[in-house]
């Protein structure tokens, strides 16, 4: 650091220019590579292509990177009051409710929606925020309890495939058959490699990056994609994990202007985040937690967050009771982007410089195994201001813009006007209650797993779909054609009682090209003798074929 000038040098405390020596003198390199799975250019696009791909999900409702956003740190920027995580007491609204990341409504091992004892037909939310995938090829261990190993076992075989080094291949299998995440029940990698091998890669994905719309452009297939990337076109879960954690390991966020800083670029931080990472490497003690150039040691501790009864955390993977409440300490790189914190995504805490106070006083108040590193630490509001714009330097401007490598199709999800799209109205059955749709697979042409629901009716009630097309009246789709209340097409709801009724209707979309952009009205009717005319009625979901 002697290149540093006198004027700026004066800033820094001794122990932050010690500090700043130990970031500099181990700048981010790129990350391990285990031999087994050696980067590819093939290999790399193959996994961005999977990593996007929202039908890599049982229902075509949820990506890898939904819940992983480069402009939102990594994390899962979908914060919405209404879609949390209960808690241990199974009662929203209470202290111990979680921010999670919300995933697939449930669905039983038919694929069939099934009412979820927490959150009934609306999404699941699991039970811990997510942790950015920008910075996870660093880590030995994966997950905020560190279940993904370094040893990576192929999830068909049980034989080992990467004997150290395969966090990233551990943690890439997990959501893809996670009945939260991804999945219906009992999902099997047989139907996931089914599925590929009947999908057009990225058909649900809009606004492609240029690798990926490269790679489409001759319309290939997943088989098509896996001989490219692996030399033939076996599908399996190994190269699942391969292809994933490929590219997930050329995520490398050093451009931010602290590496520029360190790298003899004076003016590449503010005097205030100078002033800041004195706090951090000194007084605020961050760095004793949060160091190196990832700025974290990838150890595992309880800051006292919540009691441990509600998440007993690490202990839960090793057994040991001493890591009873530990949880991964997360890189701080790209921190500033992100709009929640800590593992249980922190409610109650509304920006970043919230965040850094819960250190003040040693951390939170739950006493039990609190990590020792926080006994009378003192966090000044001053101190707080100061981290908080050091923490910003940290931040990398390729993934808050989204630019390669961060660069990224968008989803079928975000897309401003949701399809299907569900309207008001409906007619009330039994106890007065107006039946409900359940609409959240995306009507693509070729969706051999379009799936359509009905909850709140009435329980054993016979019920159908009716169809119309708003502008090709008359249009079949897939030999159904138009129709009401038909034998051929009646479901028996599940449950008992008014309100309790639910079914799951099955429909092969066909792959009819003429059927691109024609939109379609889409309606339950149940017959339900207090209704009106004895139908109760569904409000009507607009389906735009595409």
């Amino acid at each position: 650091m002697n290149s540093i000038a006198s004027g700026t040098k004066t800033l820094l405390t001794i122990s932050a220019l010690a500090g700043l020596a130990s970031f500099a003198a181990a700048q981010l390199p790129l990350p391990p590579v285990p031999p087994q799975n050696p980067i590819t250019g093939p290999k790399r696009v193959l996994g961005k292509a999977l990593f996007w791909d929202e039908q890599l999900s049982s229902d075509n409702s949820m990506a890898c990177g939904t819940c992983h956003i480069p402009a939102a740190g990594g994390s899962d920027p979908r914060l919405d009051p209404a879609v949390v995580h209960p808690g241990l007491d199974e009662i929203l609204g209470t202290p111990d409710d979680k921010l999670g990341s919300p995933g697939v409504v449930h669905s039983d091992d038919g694929d069939n929606f099934v009412r979820d004892g927490l959150f009934g037909f609306g999404p699941q939310v699991t039970g811990r925020r997510a942790n950015s995938q920008i910075e996870a090829a660093y880590f030995s261990e994966l997950f905020w309890d560190g279940r993904a190993t370094s040893t990576f076992l192929d999830p068909e075989t049980g034989a080992v495939s990467i004997p150290v080094g395969g966090a990233l291949e551990s943690q890439a299998v997990g959501p893809i058959l996670s009945s939260v995440e991804m999945a219906h029940e009992g999902r099997t990698w047989d139907q996931v490699r089914e599925k590929l091998e009947s999908v057009e890669p990225l058909a649900l994905a809009w606004d492609l990056p240029e690798d990926l719309a490269t790679l489409v452009s001759t319309d290939p297939s997943y088989p098509d994609l896996f001989q490219d990337a692996f030399g033939d076109p076996a599908i399996t879960a190994e190269r699942i994990g391969y292809a994933i954690a490929t590219y997930e390991r050329t995520l490398v966020p050093d451009q931010t202007p602290f590496d520029a800083f360190a790298s003899g670029d004076n003016n590449a931080l503010t005097p205030q985040q100078i002033q800041g990472m004195n706090a951090f490497n000194g007084p605020g003690r961050c760095v004793q937690c949060h160091s190196g150039p990832l700025f974290s040691d990838g150890s595992f501790r309880n800051v006292g967050r919540r009691p441990i009864v509600e998440d007993i955390g690490r202990q839960e993977v090793t057994g040991d009771v001493a890591d009873r409440g530990k949880f991964k300490v997360p890189s701080l790189r790209n921190v500033a982007l992100r709009d929640a914190w800590f593992h249980n995504g922190n409610p109650g805490t509304a920006n970043l410089r919230q965040a850094v106070a819960f250190y003040n006083n040693g951390g939170g108040p739950f006493a039990d195994n609190r990590d020792p590193v926080l006994a009378g630490l003192i966090v000044t509001a001053q101190m707080r201001r100061d981290i908080v714009a050091f923490l910003d330097a940290l931040t990398d401007p390729r993934v808050a813009n989204e630019e390669a490598p961060f660069d990224r199709p968008r989803l079928n999800s975000e897309r401003l006007i949701p399809n299907p799209l569900v309207n008001i109205g409906g007619t009330a059955g039994s106890g007065g209650i107006v039946p409900q749709p359940i609409a959240v697979v995306p009507p693509n042409l070729g969706n051999s797993s379009f799936k359509l629901g009905v909850r709140d009716g009435l329980g054993g009630a016979l019920a159908a779909v009716r169809w119309s097309f708003e502008t090709q009246p008359g249009r079949s789709l897939g030999g159904m054609g138009l129709f009401d209340i038909s034998p051929r097409r009646l479901v028996r709801l599940r449950g008992n009682g008014a309100g309790e009724g639910f079914a799951t209707m099955h429909v092969e979309l066909p792959s009819d090209p003429g059927l691109a952009g024609v939109a379609s009205a889409m309606q339950w009717v149940i017959l339900d003798p207090a209704a009106p005319n004895g139908r109760s009625r569904t409000p009507v979901s607009r389906l735009t074929f595409f």
